[in-house]
């Protein structure tokens, strides 16, 4: 064998190695998952305070993003 022929006996190693080990990462994954499935926290609903309270935080933020005058900012409800 030539060169040539090394060169893709060392390629198709080097490949069935990396596919072995994907193939091992693939299965710890796998089995890690079933071990601890994942479980989803609990979703506490949004506490709604008072309108004009949120109206004013959010005009204070967009004022100071915007680095405009606090009169020059009008906040809309979208409902």
């Amino acid at each position: 064998m030539g060169n040539v022929g090394i060169a893709l006996i060392i390629t198709v190693i080097g490949m069935g190695v990396i596919f072995v080990v994907l193939a091992i990462l693939l299965g710890t994954i796998v089995l890690l998952n079933r071990m601890f499935p994942y479980i989803q926290a609990p979703v506490e609903p949004a506490v709604t305070g008072n309108d004009s309270e949120t109206v004013a935080v959010v005009t204070a933020a967009v004022t100071a993003f915007l680095k405009r005058k606090p009169g020059k900012v009008t906040i809309k409800r979208s409902q």
